[in-house]
């Protein structure tokens, strides 16, 4: 049976992607995510073992034990407002990157970006430079 410790999860679905018996239920809607653990008798640790914030264990199983969901406000993207992600998960994905990567060379700091976003952005950006380049190969 899973326990969760509540402190440590990211709410990055990791755990339920790899369940092999759909025991971790997901549900996303536009601004919440919610994670629920089955009572699983199951002593399989797969999602224990690929859960990056380490919130998860596996006990003996307890009929009585209730059964844990939580659920996670997403974070809105500062360009778009569309919502994408945890603020746990964001948080951890800043802390792991050197302070020199966590902006790119504009000051945009690209985590509280969506992705919908990022690449719109990188893709301006690569074909100003392309068009850039070809108006000084061709004066």
């Amino acid at each position: 049976m899973i326990k969760v410790d509540k402190n440590l999860c990211l709410g990055c679905f990791s755990c339920s992607n790899v369940c092999p018996n759909q025991n971790i239920v997901r549900e996303e809607t536009e601004d919440k995510r919610s994670i629920h653990w089955k009572k699983c008798k199951e002593e399989c640790d797969l999602c224990v073992e690929f859960c990056p914030g380490k919130a998860l264990s596996l006990v003996p199983f307890d009929p009585a034990c209730e059964e844990p969901t939580l659920t996670f406000d997403l974070v809105a993207c500062k360009i778009c407002g569309a919502r994408y992600a945890t603020e746990p998960m964001l948080r951890r994905i800043e802390a792991s990157l050197p302070r020199e990567l966590q902006k790119d060379s504009t000051g945009l700091a690209w985590i509280w970006v969506c992705p919908v976003c990022r690449r719109k952005i990188e893709a301006e950006r690569a074909t100003k430079q392309m068009v850039l380049g070809r108006s000084r190969a061709n004066p």
